[in-house]
């Protein structure tokens, strides 16, 4: 009888406790979507009220559910493994609470986008400096929490207790994620405009109407200078004012050398064919010291989509001749109209010039709202619009894990199943205005040893007029330059695999086709000329087999496009 009371009491111990402790936590929710509010809305001295309430909750969440019968009750058969898995996702909460929330509402003010930028547009860089220590340790921790609460065995609980593990362990995923991201913004951004002293920047805008595998060719450079927070635009120029030379600035890998040329190491233009950022801004900066004297600290790439989000931003800007670009209208204007209206080289450049000059002012004004130029830029580098490389390796090194690095640094952070598609024109036109490419990958079957037979669909079309050989400016088809007939889209279509994955052919439309096939680093390499006629279709299927028995899940990315 006294063993059946002893059982009976701690059965109501642990159960009074339990239903307190859901209380607490219950009342964590609000106060997690109230505190987003006030930080969203630069209300600092709310946020900390509510963050410090939140903690509170949470320390008592942890507290009920970490006394010492019921830490006995967790020997017991079934229950055991269900209230061990509370007590840790309570305590996993209290330091989450304590370690991660309420010291990043204590700073959240002084980082804040709104605050940051004085009436003359000068970053005040102090902040995010001071920040570092706090967001630093707030990646530690919710890097340590995640390891944690993965260790639950789900398999081990019921059901609701197991979809609250889930629960948690996504949103301790996402807050990691927006953690390291804010953590490596406060390591390189303010030393990137100027908080150590005075830097220069090489900005380049490539054209996406004439494809290359970063985006599009350089069509328009310009140099800016950061100091102490404040940026200002230095020099421009067009690609044709850069200097060709008969060899490479830069020594070039081999499989580049193969798949590219030299050209891409001798003509600005063509920096960007490479995958691999760093190379391209190396190359970049390379031809701009040799040409301008000018040493830079770092080279950026955005394609004429990304000034369009930009302009979303600032509202339109007017640009040479009395007209103005909007973010409706400017890809369309600068990668169509241009060749329509203006014959001459010189003065395509000179309109490119200024748009890439009246974006850039607008950017400087103080005027403009960050929060809405944040969520701009952030859609630029979610859809591979921006590219950025750094002269400091320290800083190359925080930029070279994520997808700003680039197109090969993209491919690295989708992981070990990840295929690329890049596209390079070959026509010296700007028919790729006219282009429109879909692309799948998928397992088309297992082999007996386990490894995938991986299917990658690249389908393209031209949507170019029918007589585009006569109705389209020489500028836009080129003339037949290049072997190219006027009109004609031609394109090399290049396939990265994941790292060790094997060659298993390619077919164009429905039948086998010859490639070129090189060794990258590991990655195999496959390219296919593919030439449109107006209006033709044309589907090629690269075919590999999986480095690994059990990878099932493959994913693609594509060079991006001017339409989307």
């Amino acid at each position: 009888m006294a063993v059946l009371l002893l059982l009976v009491g701690v059965i109501v111990w642990v159960g009074a406790r339990g239903l307190m402790a859901s209380n607490e936590l219950k009342a964590v929710v609000p106060l997690a979507s109230q505190i987003q509010g006030e930080i969203g809305s630069a209300d600092t001295a709310a946020a900390s009220t509510t963050a410090a309430s939140l903690a509170a909750h949470a320390s008592k969440a942890a507290e009920l559910t970490s006394d010492p019968i019921w830490r006995a009750a967790e020997v017991v058969p079934w229950a055991g493994g269900n209230l061990a898995a509370v007590r840790e996702m309570s305590t996993e909460l209290d330091r989450v609470a304590s370690q991660v929330i309420v010291p990043l509402a204590g700073i959240a003010g002084s980082i804040d986008t709104t605050s940051l930028r004085s009436a003359d547009g000068r970053i005040d860089l102090a902040p995010l400096v001071e920040a570092r220590p706090v967001v630093g340790e707030a990646v530690i921790a919710l890097e340590a929490a995640s390891a944690r609460i993965d260790a639950i065995d789900a398999d081990a609980i019921i059901g609701p207790i197991a979809d609250a593990r889930s629960e948690f362990a996504d949103a301790i995923d996402a807050a990691s994620e927006a953690m390291t991201t804010l953590d490596r913004t406060v390591r390189i951004l303010p030393e990137m405009l100027g908080a150590d002293g005075p830097r220069n920047y090489l900005i380049l805008f490539q054209n996406s109407a004439e494809l290359r595998t970063g985006g599009g060719i350089i069509g328009a450079l310009a140099l800016v200078h950061t100091e102490d927070g404040r940026v200002t635009l230095i020099e421009q120029a067009a690609s044709g004012d850069i200097g060709y030379s008969s060899e490479p600035v830069l020594p070039l890998p081999e499989a580049e050398t193969v798949l590219f040329g030299n050209r891409l190491g001798t003509y600005i233009q063509n920096v960007t064919a490479t995958p691999d950022f760093s190379l391209s801004g190396r190359l970049a900066a390379a031809m701009w010291a040799r040409d301008r004297g000018t040493v830079v600290d770092g080279v950026i790439a955005v394609d004429p989509v990304g000034l369009s989000y930009v302009l979303g931003a600032t509202g339109p800007v007017a640009v040479a001749g009395g007209g103005t670009l909007s973010e409706g209208d400017a890809v369309r204007a600068l990668l169509v109209d241009t060749y329509e209206r203006l014959d001459d080289d010189h003065a395509q450049d000179a309109f490119f010039a200024s748009a890439a000059g009246a974006v850039f002012g607008a950017l400087s004004s103080a005027s403009i709202d960050p929060a809405v130029l944040i969520a701009a830029v952030t859609r630029i580098a979610d859809e591979h619009r921006l590219a950025i490389w750094s002269a400091h390796d320290d800083e190359q090194a925080v930029l070279a894990d994520t997808t700003l690095a680039g197109m090969q640094a993209t491919q690295t952070s989708l992981g070990e199943q990840a295929y690329a598609v890049y596209l390079n024109d070959r026509s010296g036109g700007k028919m790729d205005a006219y282009l429109d490419v879909a692309t799948s990958v998928e397992v088309a079957d297992t082999r007996d040893d386990g490894r995938s037979e991986v299917e990658l669909t690249v389908t393209m079309t031209s949507t170019a007029p029918p007589d585009a050989a006569v109705s389209l400016p020489r500028r836009t088809t080129n003339g037949g330059m290049f072997g190219v007939p006027p009109g004609v889209i031609a394109t090399n279509v290049t396939v990265y695999s994941p790292p060790g994955a094997f060659d298993a052919g390619v077919s164009y439309d429905g039948a086998p086709v010859g490639y070129q096939s090189v060794n990258a680093d590991g990655r195999i390499a496959n390219n296919v000329a593919v030439d449109l006629a107006p209006g033709a279709t044309a589907t090629v299927v690269y075919r590999f087999v999986s480095a690994e028995p059990g990878q099932v899940t493959p994913v693609a990315f594509a060079t991006p496009l001017m339409t989307g």
